[in-house]
Protein backbone atom coordinates (compact mmCIF):
# COMPACT_ATOMS: atom_id res chain seq x y z
CA UNK A 1 0.00 0.00 0.00
CA UNK A 2 0.99 3.53 -0.48
CA UNK A 3 1.76 3.95 2.87
CA UNK A 4 4.59 1.38 3.66
CA UNK A 5 6.43 3.82 0.95
CA UNK A 6 6.62 7.02 2.94
CA UNK A 7 7.61 10.44 0.77
CA UNK A 8 10.50 11.96 2.15
CA UNK A 9 9.34 15.75 3.79
CA UNK A 10 8.57 18.25 0.39
CA UNK A 11 9.47 20.97 2.88
CA UNK A 12 12.56 20.00 4.31
CA UNK A 13 13.61 19.03 0.37
CA UNK A 14 12.58 22.35 -0.91
CA UNK A 15 14.45 24.27 2.12
CA UNK A 16 17.65 22.41 1.02
CA UNK A 17 17.32 22.87 -2.90
CA UNK A 18 14.92 25.72 -4.07
CA UNK A 19 17.29 28.82 -5.19
CA UNK A 20 19.93 26.88 -5.67
CA UNK A 21 21.58 26.80 -9.65
CA UNK A 22 22.18 23.78 -11.52
CA UNK A 23 25.94 23.45 -11.18
CA UNK A 24 25.61 23.68 -7.56
CA UNK A 25 23.25 20.72 -7.39
CA UNK A 26 24.58 17.45 -6.04
CA UNK A 27 24.61 14.30 -8.82
CA UNK A 28 23.01 12.54 -10.42
CA UNK A 29 20.31 14.97 -10.20
CA UNK A 30 17.09 14.67 -12.22
CA UNK A 31 15.91 17.44 -13.48
CA UNK A 32 12.20 18.74 -15.32
CA UNK A 33 11.37 21.83 -16.99
CA UNK A 34 8.43 22.80 -15.76
CA UNK A 35 7.63 25.09 -19.02
CA UNK A 36 8.29 22.50 -21.00
CA UNK A 37 6.15 20.67 -19.54
CA UNK A 38 3.26 22.80 -19.28
CA UNK A 39 3.46 23.77 -23.12
CA UNK A 40 3.94 19.46 -23.70
CA UNK A 41 0.70 19.26 -21.66
CA UNK A 42 -1.56 22.08 -23.29
CA UNK A 43 -1.21 21.02 -26.37
CA UNK A 44 -2.41 17.55 -25.92
CA UNK A 45 -5.48 19.19 -23.98
CA UNK A 46 -5.66 21.55 -26.87
CA UNK A 47 -6.12 19.05 -29.59
CA UNK A 48 -8.46 16.82 -27.76
CA UNK A 49 -10.50 19.31 -27.57
CA UNK A 50 -10.26 20.45 -31.23
CA UNK A 51 -10.81 16.93 -32.13
CA UNK A 52 -13.70 16.12 -29.98
CA UNK A 53 -12.22 13.55 -28.42
CA UNK A 54 -11.59 12.94 -24.31
CA UNK A 55 -8.05 12.76 -22.96
CA UNK A 56 -7.10 10.28 -20.27
CA UNK A 57 -3.65 10.94 -18.53
CA UNK A 58 -1.09 8.29 -17.81
CA UNK A 59 0.86 8.83 -14.53
CA UNK A 60 3.24 5.94 -14.81
CA UNK A 61 5.76 7.76 -16.40
CA UNK A 62 6.56 10.70 -13.71
CA UNK A 63 3.95 9.34 -10.76
CA UNK A 64 3.69 13.16 -9.21
CA UNK A 65 0.76 15.18 -8.29
CA UNK A 66 1.75 18.16 -9.53
CA UNK A 67 2.40 16.88 -12.99
CA UNK A 68 -0.84 14.98 -12.72
CA UNK A 69 -2.76 17.86 -12.19
CA UNK A 70 -0.80 19.46 -15.30
CA UNK A 71 -2.01 16.72 -17.35
CA UNK A 72 -5.33 17.32 -16.82
CA UNK A 73 -5.52 21.16 -16.65
CA UNK A 74 -7.98 23.16 -14.81
CA UNK A 75 -10.83 21.80 -17.02
CA UNK A 76 -12.13 24.54 -18.16
CA UNK A 77 -12.96 24.10 -22.02
CA UNK A 78 -12.94 26.55 -24.69
CA UNK A 79 -16.17 26.42 -25.26
CA UNK A 80 -16.87 26.47 -21.21
CA UNK A 81 -17.47 23.16 -21.33
CA UNK A 82 -15.70 21.27 -18.09
CA UNK A 83 -14.11 18.62 -19.06
CA UNK A 84 -13.21 15.68 -16.36
CA UNK A 85 -9.85 14.66 -15.09
CA UNK A 86 -9.32 10.98 -16.09
CA UNK A 87 -6.53 9.02 -14.93
CA UNK A 88 -5.03 5.72 -15.87
CA UNK A 89 -2.39 4.36 -13.44
CA UNK A 90 0.17 1.24 -13.59
CA UNK A 91 -0.09 0.47 -10.20
CA UNK A 92 -2.95 0.63 -7.35
CA UNK A 93 0.00 3.09 -5.14
CA UNK A 94 -0.30 5.63 -8.24
CA UNK A 95 -4.30 5.39 -7.29
CA UNK A 96 -3.95 5.75 -4.27
CA UNK A 97 -1.89 8.71 -4.38
CA UNK A 98 -3.83 10.03 -6.74
CA UNK A 99 -7.78 9.87 -4.63
CA UNK A 100 -6.93 13.34 -2.26
CA UNK A 101 -6.84 15.56 -5.88
CA UNK A 102 -9.52 13.34 -7.53
CA UNK A 103 -11.38 13.54 -4.56
CA UNK A 104 -10.90 17.59 -4.22
CA UNK A 105 -11.88 17.94 -8.42
CA UNK A 106 -15.00 16.27 -7.75
CA UNK A 107 -16.36 18.16 -4.99
CA UNK A 108 -15.51 21.16 -7.08
CA UNK A 109 -18.28 19.82 -9.41
CA UNK A 110 -15.68 18.76 -11.79
CA UNK A 111 -15.75 15.14 -12.85
CA UNK A 112 -12.84 12.54 -12.27
CA UNK A 113 -12.15 8.70 -12.02
CA UNK A 114 -8.93 6.70 -11.89
CA UNK A 115 -8.61 3.62 -14.31
CA UNK A 116 -6.62 0.50 -12.95
CA UNK A 117 -4.91 0.07 -16.11
CA UNK A 118 -2.98 -3.39 -16.51
CA UNK A 119 -5.02 -6.73 -16.38
CA UNK A 120 -5.98 -6.87 -12.39
CA UNK A 121 -4.61 -9.43 -10.44
CA UNK A 122 -6.31 -11.33 -7.94
CA UNK A 123 -4.42 -10.19 -5.23
CA UNK A 124 -5.34 -6.01 -5.91
CA UNK A 125 -9.19 -6.84 -4.98
CA UNK A 126 -8.88 -5.68 -1.30
CA UNK A 127 -6.90 -2.44 -2.08
CA UNK A 128 -9.14 -1.59 -5.16
CA UNK A 129 -12.19 -2.42 -3.05
CA UNK A 130 -10.65 -0.10 -0.40
CA UNK A 131 -9.65 2.79 -2.74
CA UNK A 132 -13.96 2.77 -4.58
CA UNK A 133 -14.68 3.13 -0.92
CA UNK A 134 -12.65 6.02 -0.47
CA UNK A 135 -13.34 7.77 -3.81
CA UNK A 136 -16.15 10.44 -3.65
CA UNK A 137 -18.28 8.38 -6.52
CA UNK A 138 -17.90 4.67 -5.05
CA UNK A 139 -16.19 4.09 -8.45
CA UNK A 140 -12.69 2.56 -10.11
CA UNK A 141 -12.13 1.37 -13.22
CA UNK A 142 -10.55 -1.74 -14.26
CA UNK A 143 -8.97 -3.31 -17.44
CA UNK A 144 -9.63 -7.47 -17.82
CA UNK A 145 -8.55 -9.72 -21.33
CA UNK A 146 -9.13 -13.25 -19.96
CA UNK A 147 -12.59 -15.18 -19.41
CA UNK A 148 -11.27 -16.79 -16.38
CA UNK A 149 -9.57 -13.35 -15.06
CA UNK A 150 -12.43 -11.93 -15.08
CA UNK A 151 -15.02 -14.71 -13.53
CA UNK A 152 -12.31 -14.98 -10.83
CA UNK A 153 -12.05 -10.98 -10.14
CA UNK A 154 -15.69 -10.54 -10.14
CA UNK A 155 -16.42 -13.37 -7.55
CA UNK A 156 -14.11 -11.84 -5.02
CA UNK A 157 -15.54 -8.98 -6.05
CA UNK A 158 -19.24 -9.93 -4.46
CA UNK A 159 -17.55 -11.91 -1.68
CA UNK A 160 -15.38 -9.03 -0.37
CA UNK A 161 -16.09 -8.15 3.12
CA UNK A 162 -16.07 -4.50 2.54
CA UNK A 163 -18.18 -4.99 -0.73
CA UNK A 164 -21.18 -2.28 -0.56
CA UNK A 165 -23.51 -2.37 -3.50
CA UNK A 166 -22.98 1.40 -3.94
CA UNK A 167 -19.26 0.37 -5.70
CA UNK A 168 -19.26 0.31 -8.87
CA UNK A 169 -16.41 -1.26 -10.82
CA UNK A 170 -16.17 -0.27 -14.75
CA UNK A 171 -14.70 -2.45 -17.16
CA UNK A 172 -12.62 -2.05 -20.53
CA UNK A 173 -11.63 -4.94 -21.98
CA UNK A 174 -8.49 -4.59 -23.66
CA UNK A 175 -7.88 -5.31 -26.83
CA UNK A 176 -4.23 -6.59 -28.73
CA UNK A 177 -4.42 -4.70 -32.02
CA UNK A 178 -0.70 -5.61 -32.34
CA UNK A 179 1.68 -4.96 -29.56
CA UNK A 180 1.64 -8.62 -28.49
CA UNK A 181 2.04 -7.49 -24.60
CA UNK A 182 -1.24 -7.50 -22.54
CA UNK A 183 -4.62 -7.82 -24.67
CA UNK A 184 -7.19 -10.18 -26.42
CA UNK A 185 -6.79 -10.86 -30.65
CA UNK A 186 -10.31 -10.61 -32.13
CA UNK A 187 -9.87 -13.71 -33.47
CA UNK A 188 -9.77 -15.42 -30.18
CA UNK A 189 -12.06 -17.75 -29.63
CA UNK A 190 -12.66 -16.35 -26.21
CA UNK A 191 -13.00 -13.20 -27.40
CA UNK A 192 -16.79 -13.10 -27.97
CA UNK A 193 -17.57 -15.07 -24.64
CA UNK A 194 -15.45 -12.39 -22.57
CA UNK A 195 -17.63 -9.89 -24.31
CA UNK A 196 -20.70 -11.56 -22.99
CA UNK A 197 -19.40 -12.68 -19.43
CA UNK A 198 -19.05 -9.21 -18.90
CA UNK A 199 -22.59 -8.22 -20.26
CA UNK A 200 -24.10 -10.69 -17.79
CA UNK A 201 -22.44 -9.60 -14.57
CA UNK A 202 -23.81 -6.03 -15.48
CA UNK A 203 -27.15 -6.74 -14.90
CA UNK A 204 -28.48 -3.65 -16.51
CA UNK A 205 -26.36 -1.33 -14.62
CA UNK A 206 -27.03 -2.31 -11.39
CA UNK A 207 -24.44 -4.97 -11.00
CA UNK A 208 -21.13 -4.71 -9.39
CA UNK A 209 -19.14 -4.05 -13.19
CA UNK A 210 -20.11 -2.84 -15.69
CA UNK A 211 -18.98 -3.03 -19.56
CA UNK A 212 -17.32 0.52 -19.86
CA UNK A 213 -15.48 0.18 -22.99
CA UNK A 214 -12.86 -1.02 -25.14
CA UNK A 215 -9.08 0.02 -24.71
CA UNK A 216 -6.27 -0.63 -26.37
CA UNK A 217 -2.14 0.43 -26.19
CA UNK A 218 -0.74 0.53 -29.19
CA UNK A 219 2.82 0.16 -27.38
CA UNK A 220 5.23 -1.08 -30.58
CA UNK A 221 4.23 2.69 -32.15
CA UNK A 222 7.67 3.56 -30.75
CA UNK A 223 9.28 1.46 -33.45
CA UNK A 224 7.45 4.08 -35.82
CA UNK A 225 10.06 6.32 -37.82
CA UNK A 226 7.42 9.17 -39.54
CA UNK A 227 4.12 11.01 -39.22
CA UNK A 228 3.07 8.57 -41.70
CA UNK A 229 3.72 5.46 -39.44
CA UNK A 230 2.23 7.19 -36.42
CA UNK A 231 -1.20 8.04 -38.19
CA UNK A 232 -1.39 4.63 -39.53
CA UNK A 233 -1.09 3.37 -35.84
CA UNK A 234 -3.99 6.11 -34.79
CA UNK A 235 -6.47 4.75 -37.39
CA UNK A 236 -5.73 1.35 -36.99
CA UNK A 237 -6.11 1.45 -33.30
CA UNK A 238 -9.45 3.61 -33.91
CA UNK A 239 -10.60 0.73 -36.26
CA UNK A 240 -9.58 -2.42 -34.44
CA UNK A 241 -11.58 -0.94 -31.41
CA UNK A 242 -14.70 -0.20 -33.78
CA UNK A 243 -14.34 -3.93 -34.94
CA UNK A 244 -14.39 -5.36 -31.21
CA UNK A 245 -17.11 -2.61 -30.09
CA UNK A 246 -19.48 -5.24 -32.72
CA UNK A 247 -19.30 -7.83 -30.48
CA UNK A 248 -21.78 -5.85 -27.81
CA UNK A 249 -25.08 -5.85 -29.26
CA UNK A 250 -26.44 -2.98 -31.07
CA UNK A 251 -28.65 -1.61 -28.79
CA UNK A 252 -25.88 -1.56 -25.53
CA UNK A 253 -22.70 -0.24 -28.06
CA UNK A 254 -24.10 3.55 -27.55
CA UNK A 255 -21.79 5.62 -25.24
CA UNK A 256 -19.21 2.88 -25.12
CA UNK A 257 -15.55 4.20 -24.38
CA UNK A 258 -12.81 3.33 -27.49
CA UNK A 259 -9.80 4.51 -25.60
CA UNK A 260 -6.59 4.14 -27.74
CA UNK A 261 -3.11 5.85 -27.36
CA UNK A 262 0.48 5.35 -26.93
CA UNK A 263 2.52 9.08 -26.57
CA UNK A 264 3.72 8.41 -30.53
CA UNK A 265 0.12 8.05 -31.54
CA UNK A 266 -1.83 9.94 -29.37
CA UNK A 267 0.18 12.82 -29.87
CA UNK A 268 0.26 12.35 -33.84
CA UNK A 269 -3.58 13.38 -33.66
CA UNK A 270 -1.63 17.01 -33.33
CA UNK A 271 -0.77 16.36 -36.85
CA UNK A 272 -4.34 15.86 -37.85
CA UNK A 273 -4.82 19.87 -36.90
CA UNK A 274 -2.90 19.96 -40.74
CA UNK A 275 -4.37 19.74 -43.84
CA UNK A 276 -0.78 18.61 -45.08
CA UNK A 277 -0.60 15.73 -42.76
CA UNK A 278 -0.37 11.65 -44.19
CA UNK A 279 -4.70 9.99 -43.66
CA UNK A 280 -5.80 12.95 -42.59
CA UNK A 281 -8.93 13.10 -44.55
CA UNK A 282 -9.47 9.37 -43.45
CA UNK A 283 -8.91 9.62 -40.23
CA UNK A 284 -11.27 12.70 -39.59
CA UNK A 285 -14.07 10.53 -41.69
CA UNK A 286 -13.68 7.50 -39.08
CA UNK A 287 -13.11 9.70 -36.12
CA UNK A 288 -16.52 11.63 -37.11
CA UNK A 289 -18.72 8.18 -37.98
CA UNK A 290 -17.64 6.68 -34.59
CA UNK A 291 -18.65 9.90 -32.55
CA UNK A 292 -21.87 9.38 -33.79
CA UNK A 293 -21.81 6.07 -31.52
CA UNK A 294 -19.29 5.87 -29.06
CA UNK A 295 -16.94 8.07 -27.03
CA UNK A 296 -13.78 8.35 -28.45
CA UNK A 297 -10.75 8.65 -25.78
CA UNK A 298 -7.10 9.20 -25.87
CA UNK A 299 -4.19 8.30 -23.73
CA UNK A 300 -0.86 8.85 -23.17
CA UNK A 301 1.40 9.00 -19.84
CA UNK A 302 5.33 10.00 -21.37
CA UNK A 303 4.22 12.64 -23.46
CA UNK A 304 4.91 15.99 -20.96
CA UNK A 305 8.33 14.57 -20.71
CA UNK A 306 9.45 13.35 -23.89
CA UNK A 307 12.77 11.51 -24.01
CA UNK A 308 14.82 10.32 -26.54
CA UNK A 309 12.78 7.57 -27.52
CA UNK A 310 9.78 9.53 -28.71
CA UNK A 311 11.92 11.82 -30.32
CA UNK A 312 13.48 8.91 -32.51
CA UNK A 313 9.36 8.27 -33.47
CA UNK A 314 9.08 11.39 -35.75
CA UNK A 315 5.60 10.96 -34.83
CA UNK A 316 5.26 14.85 -35.25
CA UNK A 317 7.11 17.62 -36.66
CA UNK A 318 10.48 18.57 -35.80
CA UNK A 319 10.09 22.29 -36.69
CA UNK A 320 7.17 24.91 -36.79
CA UNK A 321 6.16 27.13 -34.61
CA UNK A 322 4.19 26.01 -31.13
CA UNK A 323 0.67 26.64 -31.08
CA UNK A 324 -3.20 25.70 -29.81
CA UNK A 325 -2.76 21.74 -30.16
CA UNK A 326 0.82 21.52 -31.38
CA UNK A 327 4.24 21.32 -30.03
CA UNK A 328 7.35 20.19 -31.90
CA UNK A 329 8.80 17.30 -31.70
CA UNK A 330 12.45 17.56 -30.96
CA UNK A 331 14.77 17.31 -28.73
CA UNK A 332 14.47 21.06 -27.37
CA UNK A 333 10.77 19.83 -26.30
CA UNK A 334 12.41 16.99 -24.21
CA UNK A 335 11.78 18.65 -20.46
CA UNK A 336 13.64 15.79 -18.30
CA UNK A 337 17.53 15.50 -18.12
CA UNK A 338 19.99 14.09 -15.83
CA UNK A 339 22.37 16.24 -13.90
CA UNK A 340 25.98 14.37 -13.92
CA UNK A 341 29.95 15.02 -12.84
CA UNK A 342 32.39 14.33 -14.98
CA UNK A 343 34.43 12.51 -12.63
CA UNK A 344 37.66 10.83 -15.17
CA UNK A 345 38.56 11.60 -18.56
CA UNK A 346 40.49 9.31 -21.10
CA UNK A 347 41.99 11.48 -23.90
CA UNK A 348 43.96 8.75 -24.41
CA UNK A 349 41.60 6.27 -26.16
CA UNK A 350 40.36 5.39 -29.00
CA UNK A 351 37.88 7.83 -28.87
CA UNK A 352 37.29 10.35 -26.31
CA UNK A 353 35.81 9.24 -23.53
CA UNK A 354 34.89 10.95 -19.80
CA UNK A 355 33.69 9.26 -16.72
CA UNK A 356 30.16 10.76 -15.01
CA UNK A 357 28.60 9.70 -12.04
CA UNK A 358 25.54 8.27 -12.57
CA UNK A 359 24.95 4.60 -14.80
CA UNK A 360 21.81 2.67 -15.53
CA UNK A 361 20.09 3.03 -11.75
CA UNK A 362 19.69 6.46 -12.98
CA UNK A 363 19.50 6.66 -16.62
CA UNK A 364 18.16 3.19 -17.27
CA UNK A 365 19.01 0.84 -20.12
CA UNK A 366 16.43 0.89 -22.41
CA UNK A 367 18.14 1.18 -26.16
CA UNK A 368 16.76 3.96 -28.61
CA UNK A 369 16.79 2.70 -31.91
CA UNK A 370 18.17 5.63 -33.32
CA UNK A 371 21.46 6.22 -32.27
CA UNK A 372 24.07 3.51 -30.42
CA UNK A 373 24.12 4.70 -27.03
CA UNK A 374 22.26 5.44 -23.65
CA UNK A 375 21.35 9.31 -23.31
CA UNK A 376 22.78 12.27 -25.09
CA UNK A 377 24.12 14.85 -24.06
CA UNK A 378 22.60 18.15 -23.89
CA UNK A 379 24.09 21.82 -25.03
CA UNK A 380 24.10 23.03 -21.69
CA UNK A 381 26.45 23.33 -19.07
CA UNK A 382 29.70 21.98 -19.31
CA UNK A 383 28.72 21.44 -22.88
CA UNK A 384 28.38 24.78 -23.43
CA UNK A 385 31.58 25.74 -25.01
CA UNK A 386 30.44 24.12 -28.39
CA UNK A 387 27.30 24.25 -30.64
CA UNK A 388 27.88 20.17 -31.60
CA UNK A 389 24.93 18.15 -29.84
CA UNK A 390 24.68 14.82 -30.92
CA UNK A 391 21.92 14.86 -33.98
CA UNK A 392 21.63 11.75 -35.29
CA UNK A 393 19.65 12.56 -38.18
CA UNK A 394 22.68 15.05 -38.50
CA UNK A 395 26.50 14.60 -38.69
CA UNK A 396 26.00 12.81 -35.31
CA UNK A 397 28.90 14.57 -33.85
CA UNK A 398 28.39 15.12 -29.81
CA UNK A 399 28.58 13.37 -27.14
CA UNK A 400 26.78 10.53 -26.17
CA UNK A 401 26.42 7.95 -23.23
CA UNK A 402 28.35 5.14 -24.70
CA UNK A 403 28.37 2.58 -22.51
CA UNK A 404 26.66 2.00 -18.67
CA UNK A 405 27.08 0.26 -15.78
CA UNK A 406 25.14 -0.17 -12.92
CA UNK A 407 26.57 3.36 -10.84
CA UNK A 408 29.02 4.90 -13.94
CA UNK A 409 28.10 5.53 -17.09
CA UNK A 410 30.74 6.45 -19.83
CA UNK A 411 30.45 9.47 -22.21
CA UNK A 412 32.07 9.19 -25.70
CA UNK A 413 32.63 11.67 -28.33
CA UNK A 414 31.24 10.37 -31.62
CA UNK A 415 32.38 12.43 -34.78
CA UNK A 416 35.45 13.88 -35.97
CA UNK A 417 37.85 14.04 -32.73
CA UNK A 418 39.22 17.52 -33.96
CA UNK A 419 35.33 18.68 -33.17
CA UNK A 420 35.39 17.23 -29.44
CA UNK A 421 35.31 19.43 -26.56
CA UNK A 422 37.45 18.64 -23.80
CA UNK A 423 35.43 17.60 -20.90
CA UNK A 424 37.49 18.41 -17.15
CA UNK A 425 36.77 16.79 -13.36
CA UNK A 426 34.30 18.40 -12.40
CA UNK A 427 32.20 19.21 -14.98
CA UNK A 428 28.44 18.99 -15.03
CA UNK A 429 26.45 17.73 -17.94
CA UNK A 430 23.18 16.91 -18.23
CA UNK A 431 21.95 14.04 -20.09
CA UNK A 432 18.07 13.95 -22.33
CA UNK A 433 17.53 9.98 -21.26
CA UNK A 434 16.37 7.49 -23.93
CA UNK A 435 13.29 6.52 -21.82
CA UNK A 436 11.85 8.77 -19.26
CA UNK A 437 9.81 6.20 -17.24
CA UNK A 438 12.76 4.38 -16.43
CA UNK A 439 15.05 7.19 -15.57
CA UNK A 440 13.36 8.69 -12.93
CA UNK A 441 12.69 5.49 -11.46
CA UNK A 442 16.08 5.41 -8.97
CA UNK A 443 14.54 9.13 -7.45
CA UNK A 444 12.63 10.15 -4.90
CA UNK A 445 12.36 13.59 -6.08
CA UNK A 446 12.17 15.69 -9.24
CA UNK A 447 14.05 19.00 -9.23
CA UNK A 448 12.21 21.73 -11.22
CA UNK A 449 13.36 24.39 -13.41
CA UNK A 450 11.59 26.58 -15.62
CA UNK A 451 12.74 27.39 -18.48
CA UNK A 452 10.68 30.64 -18.97
CA UNK A 453 12.29 32.01 -15.84
CA UNK A 454 15.96 31.62 -16.80
CA UNK A 455 15.92 27.47 -16.52
CA UNK A 456 18.87 27.56 -14.20
CA UNK A 457 17.87 27.66 -10.97
CA UNK A 458 15.65 25.38 -9.05
CA UNK A 459 12.06 26.46 -8.51
CA UNK A 460 10.54 23.35 -6.90
CA UNK A 461 10.87 19.93 -5.52
CA UNK A 462 8.04 17.37 -6.88
CA UNK A 463 7.83 14.01 -4.71
CA UNK A 464 8.12 11.17 -6.80
CA UNK A 465 5.40 8.40 -5.43
CA UNK A 466 7.08 5.06 -4.73
CA UNK A 467 5.77 1.28 -4.30
CA UNK A 468 3.41 -0.80 -6.14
Amino acid sequence: MAHNYPLSSVEALKQQFVGKRLADLPTPSVILDRALIRKNCTAMLDVCEKLGVGFRAHVKSHKTRELAELQVGDGLGRCGVQVPAKFIVSTVAEAENLRGFVNGVRRQGRGANILYGVPVPQGAVSRLVALAKSLEDKCVGVIVDNLDAFVRFHEALVAHPDYKPDIRVEVYIKIDTGYHRAGIELTSPKFKPLVDTVLAKDAGGQGATLLKGFYSHFGHSYGGNSEADAAAGLIDELVGLERAAQAVPEEKRRGLVLSIGATPTATAAQNMLSSTSPRVEEFHAILSRLKEQYEIELHAGVYPMLDCQQVATHARPAEGEARAGFQPLNKDSIAIRMLVEVTSVYPEREKPEVLVSAGSLAMGREPCKSYPGWGIVTGSLGNSKTASVYDERGDKTGWIVGRISQEHGILTWEGERSKCNELAIGDKVEVWPNHACVAGAGFGWYLIVDSEQGGDEVVDVWLRWRGW
